[in-house]
């Protein structure tokens, strides 16, 4: 293995496990498994609840004559580095497989170095790389140590020289087609990041031009990031920057958090190809300890720590997300980003007035970002407040000022007709979005809404149709396509065949194999249907979908279980469906299904695979 390999793995292996074992000859060789599991616990609990000094307590622990893994001996050599006691953090270093001249020497001792006032040597460590990470990540480390030092013309021609081999364009709006649209879009962060850098510390030494042109190419990435708009208006009008400039601790915490988009993209990316179901708890343990240490070292970091909160909102860490997002300051630039984050936060814990609260708070503190207007509709229309959410859409639409963001906003208020049955103005937004600017997201929101209006069915169709046609090995355009299909008889046997097409790839897509149920379930083979929706269901894991469990009620209901259908058309209820459905599922917990049964016909053939097998053996 390369260095690297073996570091970041370790890194991982030690969130993971609480242990790393010794992956590499350099490395210490490792307790028995049995005795590490004994001695400590999963670090995954403590990064849930965003309590690093319990990770902490647990790495001072280990003590000096302990067995260390990598990963404790990184957060004691973040916690010693947080505190200003270098002498510990270069103790802590040196207790990495390798020690100083290891690869996590690589990777952490430069900033130590420009800490202790070394700064020629923390520059010149860089030619022995940084802990083998590919390119470009030795250069970034290099650029951020020369900010946090103060050299702020090295640093520009640093960030120059990654930028000259950098594809700065942002990755595509919609599935990526190709292997290039896939590399962007997986560096998007990364690539944002340093051309972010690269235009602060141009706007730092007063090249305007410069600072100007950088700024723009960010703009492409995050056009509405309230310091990208702070700081374009402080360049126009001869002002520095907003951010303090960066010292070595800073710089220490802004390389973590690029360590941390790494560790997220590799880690969480294995854990998707490598799960057969939705994924429980953190994707990537060791991403997510770099990132909440990064935001510790440097608390101007605060787009991060929103981030952070994000991701345990997700994984239902929601003491840990609110410890967080307590950290952004009510002046902050980011106040009401971290707002809108609240109002997430309590839509999860089902507290439809603090969602409100939150929602509204934001658009009080920031009425001029249409990206803040047209989130906290989205919430208020999420908790049925469509009145108020179609107003926060209208005050953000004017304010959008491309095409672009002006089709996203109409597709958000579309949404909101459409949640409170206004199905004519929902199409007459869709449409008027989808005139404007036909990304794959407007069009499916254009397939959603349309596919549901009675006189627009078959329109609904020829949009699936033709995103399909563009990109016929994509499960989510497939789907869009079949499910719309079946939602007429005379779609039904189209839309069967394709859908047992996704079925036969991707077993383990919830809204593929919902669809092919219900497809079953208009056929009239019932258990059959049974199975495969009530395997959607799991696949959905804590944020059941309405519509599933309509269609798994509605399932039950044919088979005789009424009392089984009420109590799951109670739960799609509880998982917030649209208005319509919510009159819908009202009136069948009241009355029961009324309509008639579908017949049972025979099923089309299809060269696949025979039919769905039982929920254990998908």
């Amino acid at each position: 293995m390369r260095r690297k390999h073996w570091i970041i793995a370790a890194l991982a292996a030690g969130c993971s496990a609480a242990y790393a074992p010794a992956l590499a000859q350099e490395a210490p060789e490792a307790a028995p498994a049995e005795e590490v599991v004994a001695e400590r616990p999963d670090p995954s609990v403590a990064l849930i609840a965003a309590d690093l000094d319990t990770l902490i307590a647990e790495a001072r622990q280990g003590g000096p004559e302990g067995r260390f893994s990598i990963a404790w001996a990184a957060i004691s050599y973040f916690d010693a580095f947080d505190r200003g006691a270098l002498d510990e953090a270069r103790a802590a270093l040196e207790r990495l497989p390798g020690g100083v001249a290891g690869a996590g020497g690589d990777m952490f001792e430069p900033f130590l170095l420009a800490a202790e006032g070394e700064g020629d040597r923390a520059v010149a460590r860089f030619e022995q790389g940084a802990g083998g990470l590919p390119d470009p990540y030795p250069l970034i480390a290099k650029a951020l140590v020369q900010e946090g030092l103060g050299r702020l013309e090295d640093a520009a021609a640093t960030y120059a020289a990654i930028l000259a081999v950098t594809d700065t364009r942002p990755g595509p709006e919609g599935e990526a087609q190709t292997e290039d649209d896939f590399m962007r879009a997986i560096n998007a962060t990364r690539t944002s990041q340093v051309l972010y850098r690269a235009a602060l510390v141009n706007h730092r030494l007063g090249r305007g031009e410069e600072a100007s042109r950088l700024y723009e190419l960010v703009s492409a990435f995050s056009s509405q990031s309230p310091d990208l708009i702070d700081n374009r208006a402080r360049l126009a009008d001869g002002r520095p920057p907003h951010e303090a400039a960066l010292d070595p601790e800073r710089a220490l915490g802004r390389w973590v958090l690029v360590l941390s988009d790494f560790l997220q993209i590799t880690e969480g990316l294995m854990a998707v190809v490598q799960s057969d179901g939705p994924l429980d708890g953190l994707a990537s343990p060791a991403g997510t300890m770099l990132l909440q240490f990064g935001v510790r070292l440097d608390p101007h970091a605060e787009d991060w720590t929103i981030s952070a909160a994000s991701q345990l909102i997700e994984a239902q860490g929601y003491d840990g997300a609110a410890r967080l997002l307590d950290r952004v300051p009510g002046d902050s630039l980011w106040a009401a980003d971290a707002l809108l984050q609240r109002a997430a936060l309590a839509l999860k814990n089902g507290d439809d007035g603090a969602v409100a609260d939150a929602a509204q708070r934001a658009m009080a503190l920031d009425d001029e970002r249409w990206s803040v207007l047209a989130g906290a509709g989205d919430f208020l229309r999420m908790i049925g407040r469509d009145r108020e959410a179609i107003a926060a859409l209208n005050r953000a639409l004017p304010l959008a000022a491309t095409d672009k963001d002006r089709a996203g906003v109409l597709a958000s208020r579309a949404y909101a007709h459409f949640y409170a049955g206004r199905m004519n103005d929902a199409a007459r937004d869709v449409n008027e979005a989808r005139a404007l600017h036909p990304s794959d997201g407007i069009r499916y929101t254009a397939v959603a809404v349309l596919m549901e209006n009675d006189d627009q069915w078959r329109e609904a169709v020829e949009i699936a149709r033709q995103m399909f046609a563009e990109q016929p090995d994509s499960s989510n355009r497939l789907n869009s396509l079949g499910y719309t299909l079946i939602q007429r008889p005379e779609g039904l046997e189209e839309g069967y065949r394709l859908l047992w097409r996704g079925f036969s790839f991707r077993e383990t897509d919830y809204a593929v194999v919902d669809s092919l149920g219900w497809a079953y379930y208009l056929y009239g083979h019932f258990p059959e249907a049974r199975a495969l929706i009530e395997r959607a269901h799991q696949l959905t894991g804590d944020d059941p979908n309405p519509e599933i469990l309509d269609h798994l009620g509605d399932v039950y209901w044919r088979l005789g279980e009424e009392q089984r259908a009420r109590d799951t058309w109670r739960e799609a209820l509880d998982a917030r469906p649209d208005l319509r459905r919510r009159r819908a599922l009202e009136t069948k917990i009241a009355r029961g299904l009324r309509t008639p049964a579908p017949r049972t016909q025979e099923l089309p053939e299809v060269n696949l695979p025979s039919g769905p097998r039982e929920r254990g053996d998908t």
